[in-house]
């Protein structure tokens, strides 16, 4: 019997709170999305956009209010206020406000905090913040060093083509992250700067109106950068004043920096003799005998006997129908190239393409080699070159071969 009361008894008050509860007060207004997906610094007139996602409750939307405080003030202050206008996103499902702010101006590495307050017509409101730190915008360039002609020995003139190498530092002292909260950690020496989005170099020749010879994407960071930057001289140079102006650009504001070397003059291209020398390789029997091997810098054939440190360019094997090409002297290297190379050869265009070459197609070896080939010698670890054109091969027997050249040197 008791248990029986008891159950009507709770039955009763259930009944009692469903026809008797009442919302009091009113709602507040929500908010749909948490992340504004915005950045941790900002420059100084930086306009910043973010998009508000919320929803009525029970009231209307009355404004939105942006509020901001920049240390080392202790106050927030109101920068827009926005009356609310239906903006419905069927793809989002939520009222949806874009908000354009202007960065304030401020000391370098200050946090700014803000708020963007959603007021409800019954006076109810929720806010979201976020913070950043204001940096600087316009980047920073010295030259440390240059140029130094990485084409051709140091005590040689540059060029036309010639790479001549300067050494740089872009926003020196600078860094490129501060925390912000909820972050405590504290704030790094030097100045924040807005990220570098690349460094050129800009080319005048004479009077020619200024042009871009280089362009390098940087890493997007403020934080100082000092690297080497390799420049081609103009074609077509020789004989001018060549002005090379440094630049290094943000893109989020667009700003520059840029500094102006002395001038270069490049001089004219050395040619190779205007006598083109021509030679015969002789490859007989197993071991190729006395006019297999060729001394590029005596233009001479090199017995079989003779020193190998003589011997730039060999036959050194026929076998499987294949004519093989070796060096043995010292530092000697080979590298492939093609007809229009060797109809315009100069002492300098053979230098300048050997150097741009990589270091794993600077061989000592090449197989396979046809007529038409062309081929660049570097001799004996030397600033001497030379360029070799296979013009025929003669097979005569199962071993033995001739090979013919002309060959460009100096």
């Amino acid at each position: 019997m008791l248990l029986l009361l008891a159950v009507l008894a709770t039955g009763c008050k259930k009944d009692e709170l469903d026809d008797y509860y009442t919302e009091v007060g009113p709602q507040f207004p929500t908010f749909l999305g948490n992340a504004l997906n915005t950045a941790t610094k900002y420059a100084t007139g930086e306009i910043v956009t973010f998009e508000l996602q919320f929803a009525p409750q029970t009231d209307p939307i009355k404004q939105v209010v942006i509020l901001q405080k920049v240390e080392p003030s202790r106050d927030s202050v109101a920068v827009q206020t926005i009356p609310y206008a239906p903006a419905f996103s069927r793809l989002k499902r939520a009222d949806t406000l874009a908000v354009r702010y202007t960065v304030p101006a401020g000391a370098n590495k200050a946090l700014v905090r803000v708020d963007a307050r959603i007021e409800s017509t019954n006076g109810q409101s929720k806010t979201r913040t976020f913070y950043y730190r204001l940096a600087e915008a316009t980047p920073t360039i010295v030259v440390n060093s240059g140029p130094t002609n990485v084409t051709v020995p140091a005590a040689g003139s540059p060029a036309p083509g010639d790479v001549v190498r300067y050494n740089v530092t872009l926003n020196a002292g600078g860094i490129t992250t501060a925390p912000v909260p909820p972050s405590t950690a504290a704030v790094p020496a030097g100045t924040l700067y807005k990220d570098l989005d690349s460094l050129v170099v800009w080319a005048k020749v004479g009077t020619a109106t200024e042009r871009r010879v280089v362009r390098i994407k940087t890493a997007n960071s403020g934080a100082q950068l000092t690297q080497n930057v390799d420049v081609p001289l103009p074609a077509g140079s020789a004989g001018q004043p060549v002005v090379l102006r440094f630049e290094a650009k943000v893109r989020t504001p667009a700003r520059t920096a840029s500094v102006t070397v002395a001038a270069i003059t490049p001089v004219a291209p050395t040619p190779f003799s205007a006598t083109i020398r021509t030679a015969a390789l002789t490859y007989t029997g197993t071991t190729g005998g006395d006019l297999a091997a060729y001394d590029l810098t005596t233009f001479a054939a090199v017995a079989a006997a003779g020193p190998a440190t003589s011997k730039d360019l060999v036959i050194s094997s026929t076998a499987t129908n294949q004519v093989q090409f070796r060096t043995l002297s010292t530092n000697t290297r080979l590298v492939r190239s093609t007809t229009a190379v060797y109809n315009a050869a100069t002492l300098t265009s053979i230098r300048q393409l050997y150097n741009a070459t990589a270091a794993a197609s600077q061989v000592t070896t090449l197989d396979n080699i046809v007529v038409g080939d062309v081929i660049i010698t570097k001799l004996r670890g030397l600033d001497q070159y030379a360029v070799v054109q296979v013009t025929s091969i003669n097979r005569t027997s199962a071993t033995d071969v001739a090979v013919s050249l002309n060959i460009k040197a100096l």
